[in-house]
Protein backbone atom coordinates (compact mmCIF):
# COMPACT_ATOMS: atom_id res chain seq x y z
CA UNK A 1 0.00 0.00 0.00
CA UNK A 2 1.33 3.73 -0.87
CA UNK A 3 -1.23 5.46 0.62
CA UNK A 4 -0.34 8.71 2.04
CA UNK A 5 -1.39 8.12 6.30
CA UNK A 6 -1.72 12.23 6.87
CA UNK A 7 -4.37 12.62 3.61
CA UNK A 8 -6.16 9.15 5.20
CA UNK A 9 -6.29 10.38 8.87
CA UNK A 10 -8.12 13.47 7.72
CA UNK A 11 -9.90 12.03 5.54
CA UNK A 12 -10.81 9.46 8.74
CA UNK A 13 -11.75 12.73 11.45
CA UNK A 14 -13.59 14.58 8.29
CA UNK A 15 -16.52 11.43 8.50
CA UNK A 16 -15.98 10.84 11.68
CA UNK A 17 -14.80 7.35 11.88
CA UNK A 18 -12.56 7.16 15.02
CA UNK A 19 -14.65 9.71 17.24
CA UNK A 20 -17.66 7.58 16.45
CA UNK A 21 -15.62 4.36 17.35
CA UNK A 22 -15.78 2.77 14.38
CA UNK A 23 -12.50 1.25 13.26
CA UNK A 24 -13.24 -0.26 10.39
CA UNK A 25 -13.60 2.24 7.84
CA UNK A 26 -9.73 3.61 8.59
CA UNK A 27 -6.57 1.67 6.60
CA UNK A 28 -3.41 2.68 8.15
CA UNK A 29 -0.43 3.10 5.54
CA UNK A 30 2.32 0.48 5.57
CA UNK A 31 5.11 2.53 6.63
CA UNK A 32 8.13 0.29 7.31
CA UNK A 33 8.44 -1.18 10.78
CA UNK A 34 12.38 -1.93 12.20
CA UNK A 35 13.92 -3.61 14.61
CA UNK A 36 17.65 -5.15 15.31
CA UNK A 37 20.24 -6.96 16.80
CA UNK A 38 23.08 -5.25 16.14
CA UNK A 39 24.42 -7.34 13.67
CA UNK A 40 21.64 -7.49 11.38
CA UNK A 41 18.35 -5.03 10.93
CA UNK A 42 14.86 -6.55 10.18
CA UNK A 43 12.54 -4.60 8.39
CA UNK A 44 8.64 -5.27 7.70
CA UNK A 45 8.11 -3.13 4.41
CA UNK A 46 4.81 -3.54 2.25
CA UNK A 47 5.45 -6.85 0.55
CA UNK A 48 8.46 -8.27 2.15
CA UNK A 49 10.23 -8.33 5.89
CA UNK A 50 14.18 -7.80 4.77
CA UNK A 51 17.01 -8.72 6.87
CA UNK A 52 19.52 -6.38 6.75
CA UNK A 53 22.95 -6.64 7.28
CA UNK A 54 24.16 -3.85 9.53
CA UNK A 55 27.87 -3.34 8.71
CA UNK A 56 27.78 -2.74 5.15
CA UNK A 57 23.79 -2.18 4.15
CA UNK A 58 23.45 -5.67 2.04
CA UNK A 59 20.46 -7.41 1.77
CA UNK A 60 20.75 -11.35 3.93
CA UNK A 61 17.18 -12.92 3.12
CA UNK A 62 13.76 -11.41 2.52
CA UNK A 63 10.39 -13.24 3.29
CA UNK A 64 8.14 -14.25 1.26
CA UNK A 65 11.60 -14.95 -1.51
CA UNK A 66 8.77 -13.35 -4.10
CA UNK A 67 6.48 -10.75 -3.58
CA UNK A 68 2.93 -12.06 -2.98
CA UNK A 69 0.19 -9.23 -3.33
CA UNK A 70 -1.49 -11.05 -0.25
CA UNK A 71 1.02 -10.84 1.65
CA UNK A 72 1.38 -7.36 3.64
CA UNK A 73 3.77 -6.09 6.53
CA UNK A 74 3.12 -3.27 8.76
CA UNK A 75 3.91 -3.89 12.33
CA UNK A 76 7.94 -3.87 13.31
CA UNK A 77 9.24 -7.72 13.76
CA UNK A 78 9.90 -8.57 17.50
CA UNK A 79 13.12 -10.94 17.91
CA UNK A 80 12.50 -13.94 20.96
CA UNK A 81 15.36 -14.98 23.26
CA UNK A 82 14.99 -18.55 21.78
CA UNK A 83 15.53 -17.13 18.27
CA UNK A 84 12.17 -16.56 16.39
CA UNK A 85 11.32 -13.03 14.52
CA UNK A 86 7.34 -12.53 15.19
CA UNK A 87 5.85 -10.95 12.46
CA UNK A 88 2.05 -10.13 11.39
CA UNK A 89 0.73 -9.88 7.96
CA UNK A 90 -2.20 -7.97 6.44
CA UNK A 91 -3.02 -11.69 5.42
CA UNK A 92 -4.34 -12.14 8.93
CA UNK A 93 -1.21 -14.25 9.48
CA UNK A 94 1.02 -14.25 12.53
CA UNK A 95 4.13 -15.92 11.48
CA UNK A 96 7.64 -17.11 13.45
CA UNK A 97 10.12 -17.31 11.05
CA UNK A 98 14.48 -18.00 11.88
CA UNK A 99 16.30 -15.08 11.65
CA UNK A 100 19.06 -16.31 10.24
CA UNK A 101 17.31 -17.60 6.92
CA UNK A 102 13.99 -16.04 7.03
CA UNK A 103 11.73 -19.56 6.82
CA UNK A 104 8.79 -20.11 8.79
CA UNK A 105 9.16 -22.11 11.90
CA UNK A 106 5.34 -21.72 12.44
CA UNK A 107 2.21 -19.57 12.20
CA UNK A 108 -0.80 -19.10 13.64
CA UNK A 109 -3.65 -18.35 11.20
CA UNK A 110 -7.07 -18.12 12.56
CA UNK A 111 -7.13 -14.38 13.45
CA UNK A 112 -10.04 -12.99 12.06
CA UNK A 113 -8.52 -9.66 10.69
CA UNK A 114 -4.85 -7.49 10.38
CA UNK A 115 -1.93 -7.77 12.48
CA UNK A 116 -0.96 -4.13 12.51
CA UNK A 117 0.91 -3.70 15.82
CA UNK A 118 3.91 -5.53 17.13
CA UNK A 119 3.73 -8.04 19.46
CA UNK A 120 5.47 -8.17 22.91
CA UNK A 121 7.20 -11.16 24.09
CA UNK A 122 7.69 -11.48 27.85
CA UNK A 123 6.74 -13.84 30.40
CA UNK A 124 8.00 -16.95 27.82
CA UNK A 125 4.64 -15.93 25.83
CA UNK A 126 3.87 -13.94 22.67
CA UNK A 127 1.05 -11.23 23.14
CA UNK A 128 -0.32 -10.18 20.02
CA UNK A 129 -2.58 -7.53 19.32
CA UNK A 130 -4.78 -8.00 16.18
CA UNK A 131 -7.51 -5.94 14.63
CA UNK A 132 -10.36 -8.28 15.11
CA UNK A 133 -10.62 -7.01 18.73
CA UNK A 134 -8.77 -9.52 20.40
CA UNK A 135 -5.10 -9.34 22.33
CA UNK A 136 -4.23 -13.38 21.94
CA UNK A 137 -1.04 -14.74 23.90
CA UNK A 138 0.94 -17.90 22.84
CA UNK A 139 4.00 -19.97 23.98
CA UNK A 140 7.14 -19.41 22.25
CA UNK A 141 6.02 -22.68 20.57
CA UNK A 142 2.93 -20.33 18.92
CA UNK A 143 0.66 -23.20 20.83
CA UNK A 144 -2.40 -20.86 21.47
CA UNK A 145 -2.70 -19.96 24.99
CA UNK A 146 -5.97 -17.21 25.76
CA UNK A 147 -7.26 -14.19 24.03
CA UNK A 148 -9.08 -11.30 25.53
CA UNK A 149 -11.80 -9.32 23.61
CA UNK A 150 -12.00 -5.34 23.68
CA UNK A 151 -14.95 -3.64 21.91
CA UNK A 152 -12.61 -2.15 19.03
CA UNK A 153 -9.81 -3.19 17.02
CA UNK A 154 -5.84 -3.13 18.30
CA UNK A 155 -3.51 -1.42 16.84
CA UNK A 156 -0.82 -0.73 19.07
CA UNK A 157 1.58 -3.06 20.88
CA UNK A 158 1.18 -3.78 24.44
CA UNK A 159 3.25 -3.83 27.53
CA UNK A 160 4.09 -5.42 30.91
CA UNK A 161 5.03 -5.18 33.59
CA UNK A 162 5.78 -8.53 34.72
CA UNK A 163 2.15 -9.31 36.53
CA UNK A 164 0.02 -7.27 34.16
CA UNK A 165 0.08 -6.42 30.42
CA UNK A 166 -1.20 -2.99 29.11
CA UNK A 167 -2.86 -2.09 26.40
CA UNK A 168 -4.82 0.90 24.60
CA UNK A 169 -8.08 -0.13 21.81
CA UNK A 170 -10.16 2.01 19.23
CA UNK A 171 -13.01 1.75 22.12
CA UNK A 172 -11.54 4.66 24.17
CA UNK A 173 -10.21 2.29 26.86
CA UNK A 174 -6.91 1.32 28.43
CA UNK A 175 -6.88 -2.34 29.71
CA UNK A 176 -5.07 -4.12 32.02
CA UNK A 177 -5.15 -7.84 32.20
CA UNK A 178 -3.50 -10.30 34.56
CA UNK A 179 -0.34 -11.06 32.41
CA UNK A 180 -0.27 -15.38 32.65
CA UNK A 181 -4.10 -15.85 32.68
CA UNK A 182 -5.74 -12.73 30.42
CA UNK A 183 -8.13 -12.06 33.07
CA UNK A 184 -9.17 -8.28 33.18
CA UNK A 185 -7.89 -6.51 36.09
CA UNK A 186 -9.50 -3.07 35.10
CA UNK A 187 -10.04 -0.98 32.76
CA UNK A 188 -10.02 3.12 32.15
CA UNK A 189 -12.45 4.41 29.54
CA UNK A 190 -10.60 7.60 28.35
CA UNK A 191 -11.96 10.25 25.72
CA UNK A 192 -10.68 9.16 22.28
CA UNK A 193 -8.98 6.10 20.37
CA UNK A 194 -6.23 4.78 21.48
CA UNK A 195 -3.87 4.12 18.38
CA UNK A 196 -0.13 4.15 20.32
CA UNK A 197 1.39 2.04 22.15
CA UNK A 198 1.39 2.43 26.44
CA UNK A 199 5.11 3.14 28.39
CA UNK A 200 5.93 2.18 31.71
CA UNK A 201 7.95 3.50 34.24
CA UNK A 202 9.49 1.90 37.84
CA UNK A 203 7.24 4.11 40.29
CA UNK A 204 4.01 2.54 39.21
CA UNK A 205 2.73 4.80 36.22
CA UNK A 206 1.17 4.14 32.79
CA UNK A 207 1.80 7.02 30.18
CA UNK A 208 -0.43 6.87 27.27
CA UNK A 209 -1.71 9.29 24.36
CA UNK A 210 -5.16 9.45 22.43
CA UNK A 211 -6.19 10.35 18.77
CA UNK A 212 -7.64 13.21 20.45
CA UNK A 213 -4.45 15.01 21.59
CA UNK A 214 -4.62 13.71 25.04
CA UNK A 215 -1.38 12.26 27.16
CA UNK A 216 -2.64 10.29 30.03
CA UNK A 217 -0.68 9.55 33.19
CA UNK A 218 -2.27 6.58 35.17
CA UNK A 219 -1.61 4.59 38.07
CA UNK A 220 -0.99 0.90 37.27
CA UNK A 221 -2.58 -0.54 40.37
CA UNK A 222 -5.79 0.99 39.60
CA UNK A 223 -6.32 2.83 35.91
CA UNK A 224 -6.76 5.74 38.45
CA UNK A 225 -6.32 9.44 36.60
CA UNK A 226 -3.13 10.82 37.89
CA UNK A 227 -2.91 13.62 35.12
CA UNK A 228 -4.14 14.57 31.95
CA UNK A 229 -2.16 17.06 29.15
CA UNK A 230 -3.88 18.40 26.31
CA UNK A 231 -1.91 18.62 22.41
CA UNK A 232 -4.82 20.28 20.96
CA UNK A 233 -4.20 17.98 17.82
CA UNK A 234 -4.20 14.12 17.55
CA UNK A 235 -1.35 11.40 18.43
CA UNK A 236 -0.69 8.40 17.18
CA UNK A 237 3.44 8.66 18.91
CA UNK A 238 4.07 6.97 21.97
CA UNK A 239 5.92 8.40 24.77
CA UNK A 240 9.48 8.44 25.88
CA UNK A 241 10.41 8.85 29.62
CA UNK A 242 13.82 9.33 30.26
CA UNK A 243 15.11 11.21 33.77
CA UNK A 244 12.07 12.56 34.48
CA UNK A 245 10.28 14.00 31.09
CA UNK A 246 8.57 12.55 29.15
CA UNK A 247 8.69 13.30 25.09
CA UNK A 248 6.03 13.39 22.32
CA UNK A 249 4.88 14.73 19.31
CA UNK A 250 1.81 15.70 17.53
CA UNK A 251 -0.15 15.78 14.04
CA UNK A 252 0.86 19.89 13.94
CA UNK A 253 4.19 19.04 13.72
CA UNK A 254 4.83 20.32 17.52
CA UNK A 255 7.10 17.90 19.76
CA UNK A 256 6.66 18.66 23.79
CA UNK A 257 8.71 18.01 26.74
CA UNK A 258 6.25 17.34 30.09
CA UNK A 259 7.59 16.38 33.48
CA UNK A 260 6.42 13.03 33.88
CA UNK A 261 5.32 13.35 37.82
CA UNK A 262 3.17 16.29 37.07
CA UNK A 263 2.33 16.27 33.46
CA UNK A 264 3.58 20.57 33.69
CA UNK A 265 4.78 21.19 30.28
CA UNK A 266 8.70 22.36 30.27
CA UNK A 267 9.12 22.99 26.38
CA UNK A 268 7.92 22.17 23.09
CA UNK A 269 9.42 22.33 19.86
CA UNK A 270 7.67 23.44 16.34
CA UNK A 271 9.37 21.69 13.68
CA UNK A 272 5.84 22.42 11.60
CA UNK A 273 5.57 18.88 10.22
CA UNK A 274 3.49 16.30 11.30
CA UNK A 275 5.24 13.88 13.78
CA UNK A 276 3.76 10.07 13.82
CA UNK A 277 6.67 8.38 15.16
CA UNK A 278 7.87 7.74 18.94
CA UNK A 279 11.01 9.31 19.81
CA UNK A 280 13.98 7.70 20.76
CA UNK A 281 15.44 8.50 23.63
CA UNK A 282 19.90 8.28 23.35
CA UNK A 283 22.38 8.78 26.45
CA UNK A 284 22.59 12.07 24.67
CA UNK A 285 19.72 13.07 22.57
CA UNK A 286 15.68 12.77 22.36
CA UNK A 287 15.66 11.89 18.52
CA UNK A 288 12.82 12.23 16.65
CA UNK A 289 11.24 12.46 12.68
CA UNK A 290 8.87 14.39 10.68
CA UNK A 291 6.47 13.82 7.84
CA UNK A 292 8.88 16.42 5.88
CA UNK A 293 11.77 14.08 6.13
CA UNK A 294 13.44 15.62 8.49
CA UNK A 295 15.22 14.05 11.93
CA UNK A 296 16.25 15.63 14.93
CA UNK A 297 17.99 15.43 17.60
CA UNK A 298 17.10 17.83 20.89
CA UNK A 299 19.29 18.01 24.18
CA UNK A 300 17.15 17.73 27.63
CA UNK A 301 16.20 21.70 27.37
CA UNK A 302 14.69 21.49 23.88
CA UNK A 303 17.79 22.93 21.89
CA UNK A 304 18.82 21.54 18.71
CA UNK A 305 21.81 19.44 18.48
CA UNK A 306 21.62 18.63 14.73
CA UNK A 307 18.86 17.66 12.24
CA UNK A 308 19.07 15.51 9.11
CA UNK A 309 16.94 16.14 6.08
CA UNK A 310 16.03 12.51 4.62
CA UNK A 311 14.83 11.68 1.07
CA UNK A 312 11.11 10.60 1.80
CA UNK A 313 8.80 10.84 5.40
CA UNK A 314 9.94 9.81 8.00
CA UNK A 315 6.43 8.31 9.78
CA UNK A 316 8.13 5.50 12.12
CA UNK A 317 10.16 5.67 14.86
CA UNK A 318 14.24 6.20 14.82
CA UNK A 319 15.89 2.91 16.15
CA UNK A 320 18.53 2.56 18.34
CA UNK A 321 21.11 -0.32 16.85
CA UNK A 322 24.50 -1.02 18.37
CA UNK A 323 26.23 2.74 17.58
CA UNK A 324 24.11 3.63 14.52
CA UNK A 325 20.95 5.03 14.11
CA UNK A 326 18.08 3.64 11.64
CA UNK A 327 15.32 5.35 9.80
CA UNK A 328 12.83 3.88 7.01
CA UNK A 329 11.42 6.51 5.04
CA UNK A 330 8.38 6.28 2.92
CA UNK A 331 8.31 7.49 -0.61
CA UNK A 332 11.99 7.87 -0.38
CA UNK A 333 15.22 6.35 -2.69
CA UNK A 334 15.82 4.09 0.44
CA UNK A 335 14.00 1.19 2.57
CA UNK A 336 16.15 1.74 5.45
CA UNK A 337 19.29 4.15 6.43
CA UNK A 338 21.79 3.95 8.58
CA UNK A 339 23.29 7.09 10.40
CA UNK A 340 26.10 7.36 12.90
CA UNK A 341 25.04 9.45 16.61
CA UNK A 342 26.27 12.81 14.51
CA UNK A 343 23.47 11.87 12.35
CA UNK A 344 26.26 11.14 9.23
CA UNK A 345 24.88 8.47 7.16
CA UNK A 346 26.77 5.47 6.54
CA UNK A 347 24.75 3.09 4.27
CA UNK A 348 21.49 2.50 2.65
CA UNK A 349 19.38 0.01 1.83
CA UNK A 350 17.12 -0.82 -1.45
CA UNK A 351 15.47 -3.94 -2.32
CA UNK A 352 16.13 -5.09 -5.41
CA UNK A 353 13.29 -6.17 -7.43
CA UNK A 354 12.62 -10.16 -7.50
Amino acid sequence: MKVKIILILISALAMGVLLSGCATGLTPSSWPGVVSDGKVAYVASATAVYAVDMQNGNELWRFPAKADAKKTFFAAPVLTPDGQLIVGGYDHVLYSLDPQNGNIKWQYSEARDRWIGSVLVANDLIYAPNADYNLYAFNLSGAFQWKFAAHEAIWSAPITDGQRVYFGAFDRTVYALDAHSGQLAWKKPLEDAVLSSPVLTSDGKLYIATFGGNVFALDTASGNQIWQFSTGNFVWSSPVVKDGQLYIGDSSGTFYALDAATGRQVWRQQPNSPIFGTPLATSDHILFGSEAGDLYALDAKGQNAWKVSINGKLYGAPVAAGDLILVAPVEGQSLLIALDQAGVQKWSFTPAKK
